[in-house]
This record gives structure tokens, sequence and C-alpha cells, in this order.
């Protein structure tokens, strides 16, 4: 099973360029270039608008994901889209082989949702946990992904039990 939302990708380039047409009006109108009877609306009303805006589309999630069950591994990824991602841009990608995944858990929250993995290595008995932030996903898409992580880790209890 493949997920992913490429959708999300375009509207956030088209976010971005909103804002940062928004920061330049901002800077305008703070600059006195224009007469103040021109003035639609206060400055700093912008601004906060602005920092409101950059805060919501930054700071709820990995707005891109991708998650890809078919074969014999599992495929991670996520990536932020959001205007401050050119100073730190956060891709995170693992492809792991399926029989490594342990378990799972799932935080769903408003703005964001988390999916934490835990991964079993063979060199020590200690489980490897890696969080996944994801935002901009729809209820039947996070059961759709659930509902295979269930799968695949009933699917590795079973084969752990018949090698024992």
């Amino acid at each position: 099973m493949k997920k992913n939302n490429k959708a999300i990708i375009s509207l956030f380039k088209i976010l971005n360029l909103l804002i940062i047409g928004l920061i330049i009006i901002n800077l305008i109108l703070f600059s006195n270039i224009l007469l103040d009877k021109y003035h639609l609306i206060p400055p700093y009303y912008l601004t906060i608008f602005i920092v409101f805006f950059i805060w919501i589309t930054s700071f709820n999630g990995n707005q891109y994901y991708a998650i890809d069950t078919k074969g014999e591994t599992i495929t991670f990824e996520t990536e932020r889209l959001d205007l401050l991602s050119i100073f730190n841009a956060n891709r995170k990608k693992i492809d792991l082989p399926k029989y490594k995944l342990v378990k799972y858990d799932y935080k769903g929250g408003f703005l964001s949702r988390q999916i934490i993995v835990f991964i079993k290595s063979k060199k020590s008995q200690n489980l490897t946990k890696v969080k996944y932030r994801l935002a901009f996903i729809s209820g039947k898409n996070i059961r759709n992904i659930l509902n295979e992580l269930d799968k695949i880790v009933e699917n590795n209890k079973l084969q752990e039990n018949r090698e024992v």
C-alpha cells in the first residue's frame, strides 16, 4: 500500500508565496512609502497575522508524507514544506524490513499527529524508537496506515511464535 499527499506540495508553494507577498506588503506599510490614507489596516495587525500564519504552517508537523508497505520493506518519508524549511530542511526517510517492526504508537492531536515506530535490531536487545510527525492527513488515510501497520505487527508476532 502506498499512501502520500503530493497535492499538499503545490498548496504549500502557493502559501509560501502568499506569506512572502504579505511580508513585502507589511514592509511597505511600515516604511511609510504610501500615504496613511491608503492603509486599509494598520501594519501591526498584518504583522500579527503573518506571525500566526507562519506559526500554523510550520509548527504543526511535517506536511508531506509518503508511506509504502509493498514488498518486503516499509518506507517512511516525511518532509517540511513551510517557509522556515529553507533554513532547516527536515526530511526524514527510513527503509526497514517488515520483520524489524515490533510495535508502534499513534498519538492524534488537533493540528499534529505522531506515529512512533519501535524497531528491533540484531546487534542489541534494545528497541529503536523513530518518531514521525504528520499533519494535513485525513482520518481515512490515518486509519488505512494504522490498519496496515497492525497487519505487519500481527504477522511479525505470528512469525516470532513459530520460531520459538
